[in-house]
């Protein structure tokens, strides 16, 4: 995935507020890529850009050669919004059904089994209207349906939000397996430990430009590098 002299504006009122500005980044197969930032520093609209949600005003991002919406309809992929939003009504279980039918995989009976499987609940919950599960519930709903038929390119918004410390392993375990597997891992979060931990690099995107930066200092705590990067010191 490549991404160069991204530019992305919206009109607000009279006027037009430039989010992305001149955005150049790469995330490649078999790596995970972390996206860092200030609240409003246009990862959500970097990520909508990258997925193909929404036209630039200049550049272009180029998913395995071909341009997002193309990619798309051609392989899918796996997104993780910071904020899902379920239809009323669906149950967790026919959710994950309805995702394994619409993945790329030949085997959609295995592609739902797996995702019954990463989620870990049991039969209650998987009758459990998806909208009636907890904060945390719906986000594994969210990342299993996400990764239904292990998608070539993943991208999660904020993944950790509303996740508790089992459910951080086990997205961690998904993360490192999609990578592991030679999928795109791409991933936004304020969580500076987490991308240490987790990212092969990591992109700082402020002012509407991103810069590669160190994830990990010899001798530092960990995060403490990160972190006086974001801090800009």
């Amino acid at each position: 995935m490549v991404v160069e002299d991204l530019v992305v504006s919206y009109r607000t009122g009279f006027q037009r507020l430039t989010v992305l500005n001149g955005v150049n980044l790469s995330a490649e197969p078999g790596m995970i890529t972390a996206i860092v930032g200030p609240n409003g520093a246009g990862k959500t609209t970097l990520f909508s850009a990258i997925l193909g949600l929404l036209r630039p005003d200049r550049g272009s991002c180029l998913v395995g050669g071909l341009v997002p919406s193309e990619y798309r309809r051609r392989h899918g992929l796996g997104y993780l919004p910071e904020l899902s939003g379920f239809p009323p009504g669906w149950t967790v279980r026919a959710l994950l059904a309805r995702g394994a039918d619409l993945s790329a995989s030949d085997d959609a009976v295995e592609v739902f089994a797996t995702a019954l499987d990463r989620t870990g609940f049991d039969a209650a919950i998987l009758s459990k209207p998806v909208v009636r599960c907890s904060k945390g519930m719906q986000r594994m709903v969210g990342l299993a349906y996400a990764l239904s038929g292990d998608p070539a390119l993943v991208v999660l918004d904020e993944p950790f939000s509303g996740f508790d410390v089992r459910a951080r392993a086990s997205l961690r375990r998904e993360m490192v397996a999609a990578r592991d597997r030679g999928a795109t891992v791409l991933f936004a979060s304020h969580e500076v430990l987490e991308v240490e931990r987790l990212a092969d690099i990591a992109f700082i995107l402020q002012e509407g430009n991103a810069r590669p930066v160190s994830v990990r200092s010899e001798g530092e705590p960990a995060g403490t590098s990160l972190e006086a990067e974001l801090m800009g010191r």
